[in-house]
């Protein structure tokens, strides 16, 4: 009986299944349109995944509508992308990270243009703005990071 309460304490409690603080890793997923842009309107937006050992360097990090990009942990997407026909453009990462981000802005020159993006990590939406209207002399910038949960 001793020896069989000894085996319910010591595998009931006390070590926790969560791993260790900072070595939780993530996928990420941004979506991005932006429709109506002109030649005189500014778009920018930077799309960022890294490891805090700095181990995404020298290796892809980012699918970009499906197509693996080169060793840059950063895609940058600006207004010569959406004026051409692609309007909306996808990006994934190849394999999971320990923190993200999205930085973004955009000033609006000539008539309105909408822009949407939406964020997910591990398939979980964390940022959602659709078909957001931006009127003639409209700005926005913003800097949203993300981690695992």
């Amino acid at each position: 009986m001793l020896a069989m309460t000894a085996f319910v304490s010591t595998g009931c409690g006390g070590k926790d299944d969560d791993p260790a603080p900072g070595t939780r890793k993530m996928n990420m997923k941004v979506t991005i349109s932006v429709v109506g842009l002109e030649a005189s309107d500014n778009v920018y937006f930077q799309i960022g995944a890294a490891n805090h050992d700095a181990s995404q360097y020298g290796a892809p990090v980012w699918k970009m509508n499906g197509t693996t990009q080169g060793n840059t942990h950063m895609i940058e997407l600006k207004e010569q992308q959406f004026l051409g026909s692609t309007k909306t453009y996808v990006l994934e990462t190849v394999k999971a990270f320990d923190f993200g981000s999205l930085n973004f802005d955009y000033s609006n020159q000539g008539a309105p243009l909408t822009v949407s993006y939406k964020v997910e990590i591990d398939g979980k939406v964390k940022t959602n703005v659709q078909n957001k209207v931006v009127p003639a002399g409209g700005t926005d910038d913003q800097s949203l990071t993300y981690k695992p949960e």
